[in-house]
């Protein structure tokens, strides 16, 4: 009862301290930018305290002051930070915000309910807007769309085929067997970037699901539904997100609605594929043939020739013009208590290769609600629907399907079109007709995705100096994706053997997750201000993938019961995670900034599935422009911070346990042993990072750089050795390997023109990463399904060395280096030109110097003997990979809502941009970027036959209602 009344007490006292009757007033005004149009949402504060509001449709705002003077600054995206002192003499303000070119005054995300300016922020954490993201062209995928745009991340196109496919990887390899790829947290909701293969490998012979060029499926989300993306590269920043963040994190966020006038924006896009480049083919004369492959070939070139039959396979396979279409409505707007936005779009693309094409539609709904002023909710609902063709491509072992493969082996003096009955002849120097492949065979693949997050937030207590609020955030990620492949029985590689092939995968995926934490802010008098935040997450991972397939094929079916030999696999796995996360940030005076903070996580995945690992984090900003002391006006800010954090990667699904396979032995059923050795007390791979910088802004904001240096170690790296015969298996699960990663990351920015008529905005970024193996508890070796094998280069493990370095052998057999896969460094310069008012321009250029390529194609068509002269002498097959791309060109033409008289139309723009548009480089195969790997652990830079990269241009129109 004592305690009761205690609190009855304690709580008077706080709802007294809330009347009317302490010293207050109320200050009201305008806020607008330099051109006096009014900004929407401008964050108001005054310092000190919780009182707080934002600006509505028309700018106005009006602000009870808690006491007779005080400051209350004005933050706005993209604009400047205003503070402005008040008296209770001031009734009426209003204020001009300046644009902020530096982006001192964005808002970045440092834990998981919680928020920071970039001014104060301890890590170089990269953000990139709407604008930046699909403002200069149209963008196939989100990760497509930040080549070259953030320092630090190292992105590779890992098949042209439209629909995507691509390998992320941020700041080096941080995983030998796991996935390197990092994490992706939509709107609070945990999704899958899975690639999930077809079963083409088993008609093709291709080694693994990680060779039949398969989009990962960040491909699902629409770029144009993005309002903003935050990129934390490494351990000190992703610390918060624990045992998923080992490849960093990305975090998305969605458009919202706001409050005022509805608007409606039709996008019009069209354009059309094109490939980058033909790499050519041996031109032969009728001598050149004799001497290369006899005198019979020599005859029938001589009578291709007569006949007009001598055909340029590769034109013929990769020389479509794919058209693109890309249309999208948006509808967004609300009141002071709901807003939304609906976005719905559909982008059908064409291959550059005929049969081929992507077609995504997708349709979401954010709401946002306020209960009450101390209750808020949001919604985001996407659904999305696709199927792709994405043909045949890559790696294989003579089952003839593979286009590059065939065209290695394919004389242009061959005849492969159908004679006047269909009939296609079979190829006589390849595995199979190309011809055929194209037009016979299908390999298809649909997903339908469902993705709901929901967050809400509830201010439980709120005073002069302090606030309480509980928030809660989570959803769901269900993705179905059904893969097709057909390859009939007529097939010249079929014929005699499997006699037709069809495969029909049936995969499902089902993410769920939930976060909950308390933040408490206190605020004191001297300017020193806290932010505790707890809470709890919980994360679930489901996949069931079914594949049957079939073979020995009735004649024209394509039915799984119509062939006469059946089989069925699936695959099953669910994880299960929990953490603990707490978190202290300590803010003085916006000159002292620092983070403390720890996750404690336990996994499914791990030896002891209820043992908790701790990732902690720490972090110290100073703002030394800031201080009393700093007496020079030279500098808008001039901040050097450090911080420190871990993060970690669990074991794949299956490695605790020695896995059990089916086996027959006199006719009886039974399982056995099969011939990899699991262990029961695996524990995690765990990333260390220290990371320092130095971030400043000179000449109002017109010129700022961000430098970053970082050097991670990654501890206990989890692979797979082989084990010696005599111990019953064939290999086991190790994890005495470590890694290091240290890097210099810069990123400047810088406004050289800035005048009413004409203003230029450049941003130049420059990276590199560098690795070294620092322990290795085993002889150096060759990682399993890396690449193929000593005899004609693969990674290689070994102490001392880069993790990215590429073997070979020597003339005595022994293994001798013969590349690196890394990056010498990486540059990137974007530029924004507004001219004349109404128009734009941007473009971005990226310079990769370095990173050796281990071009297997070419070995390929050596053996086929077409490879172009040009290339015919080349030593070895390890080529430099340098080049200079043209990634993003855009030219725009704005026509303002004064323009119009009928008060509906307020904008049209009207635009041509393209990507890819052209590549400086001396490779000589299709693309430098390339994986036929896919995109798991050390994938990267190794190119068999893979699915041509294209270029693309397009024409824009969009109208604003």
């Amino acid at each position: 009862m004592k305690k009761l009344n205690t609190l009855l007490v304690l709580t008077g006292l706080l709802l007294f301290s809330q009347k009317d009757g302490i010293a207050q007033f109320t200050v009201s005004g305008t806020v607008s930018d330099a051109s006096g149009v009014p900004l929407i949402g401008v964050n108001i504060l005054v310092t000190g305290t919780t009182a707080g509001t934002v600006t509505d449709i028309d700018g106005t705002y009006s602000l009870k002051v808690p006491s007779d003077e005080g400051t209350i600054v004005f933050s706005y995206t993209g604009f400047r930070e205003k503070e402005v002192d008040v008296t209770k003499d001031m009734t009426s303000l209003n204020v001009t915000l300046e644009e902020d070119v530096s982006n001192l005054s964005e808002v970045v995300v440092t834990g998981l309910a919680s928020s920071i300016k970039r001014s104060n922020l301890a890590n170089a954490v990269a953000t990139l807007s709407a604008e930046e993201i699909t403002g200069v062209t149209s963008q196939q995928t989100l990760d497509g769309a930040l080549y070259g745009k953030i320092p630090g991340i190292n992105i590779t196109q890992t098949t042209g085929a439209p629909g995507g496919g691509f390998a992320t990887r941020l700041r080096g390899v941080t995983s030998l067997s796991g996935n390197n790829q990092p994490l992706i947290i939509l709107d609070g909701v945990y999704i899958s970037n899975a690639e999930i293969p077809s079963g083409s490998r088993f008609a093709s012979g291709a080694n693994s699901g990680t060779e039949e060029g398969s989009a990962n499926r960040l491909a699902d989300i629409n770029p144009d539904d993005i309002e903003r993306v935050e990129v934390l590269k490494g351990a000190s920043a992703a610390a918060i997100y624990g045992t998923r963040a080992n490849g960093g994190v990305i975090i998305i966020t969605t458009k919202k609605g706001k409050s005022g006038r509805t608007k409606v924006s039709l996008d019009q896009d069209f354009g059309m594929n094109r490939i980058i480049r033909f790499v050519g083919r041996r031109e032969y004369t009728a001598a050149e043939v004799e001497d290369a492959f006899g005198t019979a070939e020599a005859d029938l070139f001589r009578a291709a020739q007569s006949a007009g039959r001598i055909t340029d396979y590769e034109e013929e396979i990769y020389g479509e013009t794919g058209f693109i279409t890309d249309t999208r409505l948006s509808i967004s707007g609300g009141n002071d208590k709901t807003s939304f936005f609906f976005g719905g779009s559909v982008r059908d693309e064409d291959g550059i290769i005929k049969n081929t094409g992507y077609q995504r539609n997708s349709i979401r709904l954010n709401l946002t609600h306020k209960i009450s002023d101390d209750i808020e909710f949001s919604t985001y609902t996407n659904y999305v629907n696709s199927e792709a063709s994405r043909a045949f491509t890559g790696n294989e072992n003579e089952g003839g399907l593979s286009f590059g493969y065939n065209l290695a082996f394919t004389r242009d003096w061959n005849w492969l079109f159908p004679d006047e009955n269909g009939v296609y002849p079979n190829n006589p120097t390849a595995s199979g007709n190309p011809i055929f492949v194209r037009d016979q065979t299908r390999n298809l693949d649909g997903v339908d995705r469902f993705i709901q997050g929901v967050s809400g937030t509830w201010r439980i207590l709120t005073t002069d100096n302090s606030s309480l609020r509980l928030t809660a955030t989570g959803g769901i990620d269900f993705l179905s994706n059904e893969t097709f492949v057909y390859v009939p029985e007529t097939h010249q590689a079929q014929v005699g053997t499997t006699n037709g092939f069809v495969a029909q995968g049936n995969n499902r995926i089902f993410n769920r997750n939930l976060q909950v934490l308390g933040v408490f802010d206190k605020y004191t008098d001297n300017g020193l201000s806290f932010s505790t935040q707890a809470g709890v997450s919980w994360l679930n991972f489901d996949t069931d993938f079914v594949l049957n397939q079939t073979t020995q094929l009735i004649p024209t079916q394509q039915n799984l019961t119509q062939g006469g030999a059946q089989q069925t696999t699936q695959t099953l796995s669910e994880v299960e995670e929990f953490g603990f996360i707490v978190q202290e940030e300590i803010n003085y005076q916006d000159k002292i900034i620092g983070t403390i903070g720890v996750r404690f996580d336990k996994s499914t995945l791990n030896g002891d599935e209820n043992k908790y690992y701790a990732f902690p984090k720490a972090s110290l900003a100073l703002n030394l422009a800031n201080f009393d002391f700093w007496t020079t006006d030279a500098f808008d800010q001039f901040k050097i911070r450090a911080a420190y954090g871990e993060t970690g990667n669990s074991a794949s699904f299956g490695n605790l346990f020695t896995p059990l396979g089916v086996n027959n032995i006199d006719g009886n059923g039974g399982l056995a042993i099969t011939g990899f050795q699991g262990r029961s007390d695996l524990e995690p791979e765990t990333s260390s990072e220290i990371e320092v910088g130095l971030d400043f802004t000179t000449l109002q904001g017109k010129l700022g750089a961000e430098i970053s240096y970082y050097r991670r170690n990654v501890e206990n790296l989890l692979y797979r050795n082989s084990t010696p015969t005599s111990s019953g298996f064939s290999s086991e699960i190790r994890n005495d390997l470590d890694l290091r990663n240290q890097g210099l990351e810069v990123a400047l920015n810088l406004v050289p023109i800035d005048m009413e008529q004409f203003d230029w905005t450049t941003t130049l970024t420059y990276w590199f990463n560098r690795s070294e193996v620092t322990r290795l508890g085993v002889p150096p070796f060759v990682p399993p399904g890396v690449a193929f094998g000593l005899g004609l280069g693969t990674f290689f493990v070994e102490e001392g060395e880069p993790i990215t370095q590429l073997k070979g052998r020597d003339d005595e057999g022994n293994p001798t280096t013969i590349g690196d896969i890394e990056p010498d460094f990486q540059l990137a310069w974007f530029n924004e030109f507004r001219f004349l008012k109404n128009f734009d321009a941007n473009f971005l250029l990226h310079w990769r110097q370095g990173s050796d390529i281990l071009n297997l194609s070419r070995l390929l068509t050596d053996i086929g003997g077409v490879t172009p002269e040009e290339y015919a002498d080349l030593e070895g097959f390890v080529e430099d990979g340098t080049y200079v791309r043209l990634r993003e060109l855009g030219i725009y033409y704005n026509i303002p809502a004064e323009s119009f008289s009928n008060g509906i139309l307020q904008g049209i723009r009207l635009g041509v941009s393209g990507r890819n548009l052209f590549t400086i480089t001396d490779y000589s195969s299709y693309d430098p970027e390339t994986s036929t790997k896919g995109s798991t652990g050390l994938s990267q830079q190794i190119e068999v036959t893979p699915f041509p990269t294209s270029k693309q241009f397009y024409f824009h129109i969009k109208l604003d209602f």
